[in-house]
């Protein structure tokens, strides 16, 4: 069977993203239109919800279960924005100590 003997629907859309040749006018449009601090305005006085979000791993190389754990405290988060709260992502930061930094350096 092949996409001709289908009947799929039309669509003008492209059925590729092409995020890198893309993301960069979005990003410049929302910075444009101050989207950020819109939505941020917008959420003033509403329930809050706040993800404080632990420290990152200093111990390996990032993995799949490092990125499945960021998308989902992303996905909570924006859940709970769209859900009329005021929600706020607050990143974690190394509290192993100066080993990382010295390795960094």
């Amino acid at each position: 069977m092949s996409k001709e003997n289908i009947n799929l629907p039309k669509t003008v859309f492209s059925m590729k993203a092409n995020l890198p040749a893309n993301e960069p006018s979005m990003i410049e449009y929302w910075d444009k239109i101050n989207l950020y601090q819109k939505l941020r305005n917008s959420s003033k006085g509403k329930e809050k919800f706040i993800l404080h979000d632990g420290p990152p791993y200093a111990n390996g190389n990032i993995h799949m279960g490092t990125a499945l754990n960021k998308i989902l405290k992303d996905i909570i988060t924006k859940f709970h924005q769209m859900d009329d709260k005021d929600s706020v992502y607050v990143p974690g930061w190394d509290c192993h100590g100066l080993p990382i930094e010295w390795k960094i350096e």
